[in-house]
């Protein structure tokens, strides 16, 4: 199987018809009956993650779905880390404003290899942080990503960001760019 993206613009704990897709879709993109879900909080401070744990599997459980469930938390410990990436069908990176997501996938040496073949969900700085480039929100501001896709990309997207569209095209070298509203998800494989 291809690596399949799945980006999310954000807000994926709200309940709504597009939420509810969304997981569906990620479940859905695993052929087995049981599927490995490895949820990644590293985009938020380290006190969170519990509760953000316990938050999107209770999402995930209460889907209607004859599949088999294993999810996980990811740890911060490098080589325990890389063996759940390895061991996981779905890597489910979920969004925050603070944290250490970006220098934690930096310092696995093969992150890419990692990914190859599983399906990867970035929610908001989850996607961000997959991108080449992306529009900060928070700090309006643009940040380079791990690159993994090379895209440009805007979560949380808003009708009004028509000037930061423009900012993000003419930043550095030319690639497409896509937004993405919250709720809504976008498929990369």
């Amino acid at each position: 199987m291809k690596t399949k993206f799945i980006l999310q613009g954000g807000n994926s704990s709200k309940k709504s018809d597009d939420n509810e897709k969304f997981f569906h879709e990620i479940i859905n993109s695993v052929s087995s009956e049981t599927v490995k879900i490895l949820c990644v909080y590293f985009a938020r401070l380290e006190d969170r993650w519990e509760d953000s744990f316990d938050e999107d599997q209770a999402i995930f459980l209460n889907l209607a779905t004859k599949k088999d469930l294993e999810i996980k938390m990811a740890v911060l410990e490098k080589e325990e880390l890389v063996e759940q990436i390895k061991n996981a069908d779905v890597v489910f990176v979920n969004g925050g404003r603070r944290g250490c997501l970006k220098e934690t996938l930096q310092n696995l040496e093969n992150f890419s290899e990692l990914i190859d073949g599983k399906v990867v969900v970035g929610i908001s700085a989850g996607a961000n942080i997959l991108s080449r480039y992306y529009y900060a929100n928070t700090f309006n501001e643009i940040r380079e990503g791990v690159g993994i896709l090379p895209i440009k990309l805007i979560c949380h997207y808003l009708d009004e960001y028509g000037e930061v569209f423009e900012q993000l095209d003419n930043y550095k070298e030319k690639l497409p760019i896509y937004k993405i509203e919250e709720e809504k998800y976008l498929i990369f494989s």
